[in-house]
């Protein structure tokens, strides 16, 4: 079959040195290069594109090779999705996967969207807005939690395909209720986003150690072993006092301090935050409710 692994038009993904050709550094681009690069980018992910029109009938999809990413991502992290492992895991040659994909970025960039998927629709009655935004809040986490190598993308420039907008669109809706002006519902977007994100990253962290194997006990024990660096340390006099508390110390069940003398589990901390977050938006939207 055309474009198979076997039939002796493999070409080798390597260079000299051993190195694949799409891991070499790449030359710094131009401003007004990265911008064009960023601007196809985003093209590729939005627009359907044509048929391969070289070759053979296609034996492969756009969608399956997506899929297949993920599937390399999923089980070995961000590190090992490359052109040459995806090819491998459907049975091609990397050359069949550069006829739907022009490099690794769009190939990324396509995988990191389809991995977000979309959130789930409200299933009954509309609520009050706090609870629209929980709701949000705890999918989103979830989401986060369930694919743990989204966390390892760089902080750069990358375009924002429509999964991506689905989320941002779903917590406007939430917030819909709240009378906030379109640049107040902005700012919330922002604020509820970075909370769920930052807040998230203890609990990714375990989905991460739980792809790979490790149990909960030996992830909880790695944590705290780190966090208990700072008792008694003279350059962490504060976090220190609040490990070493007969009320916030810190416990073998889990990696976070206690509250009231009980063992909390990252859920029940995530909560919390989110409570004071939201009494943060309600304060606000009571206040221009008065002016």
């Amino acid at each position: 079959m055309a474009g198979r692994t076997g039939q002796g038009d493999r070409p080798s993904p390597e260079t000299k040195g051993g190195r694949r050709r799409e891991d070499l550094p790449q030359a710094p681009a131009n401003p007004e290069s990265a911008a064009r690069d960023l601007q196809r980018r985003s093209e590729l992910l939005w627009e359907a594109p044509p048929r391969p029109s070289r070759g053979s009938k296609p034996t492969m999809s756009r969608e399956g090779i997506v899929q297949a990413a993920i599937s390399v991502a999923d089980q070995s992290g961000l590190a090992a999705l490359t052109m040459y492992a995806v090819a491998e895991r459907l049975g091609f040659t990397t050359m069949a996967i550069y006829r739907y994909f022009p490099n690794k970025e769009a190939l990324m960039d396509a995988s990191v969207d389809a991995a977000m998927g979309t959130p789930p629709r409200r299933s009954g009655p509309r609520e009050g807005w706090r609870q629209e935004v929980k709701h949000w809040a705890h999918a989103k986490r979830a989401m986060l939690c369930s694919r743990p190598w989204l966390a390892e993308l760089p902080f750069v420039a990358a375009p924002h395909g429509p999964n991506w907008l689905s989320w941002h669109e779903a917590l406007l809706e939430a917030l819909a209720d709240t009378g906030l002006s379109p640049e107040d519902l902005m700012d919330m977007l922002s604020v509820v986003h970075a909370y769920v994100s930052g807040a998230s990253d203890t609990a990714i962290s375990l989905a991460r150690a739980r792809s790979r194997g490790m149990s909960d006990e030996l992830w909880a024990q790695a944590v705290g072993r780190d966090l208990c660096r700072a008792i008694r340390h003279p350059r962490y006099p504060r976090l220190s006092a609040i490990l070493t508390s007969q009320s916030g110390g810190i416990s073998d069940a889990s990696p976070l301090p206690v509250r009231a003398g009980k063992p909390r589990t990252m859920e029940e901390g995530f909560d919390f935050g989110l409570e004071r977050v939201l009494d943060g938006i309600e304060r606000y939207i009571d206040s221009n409710e008065g002016s």
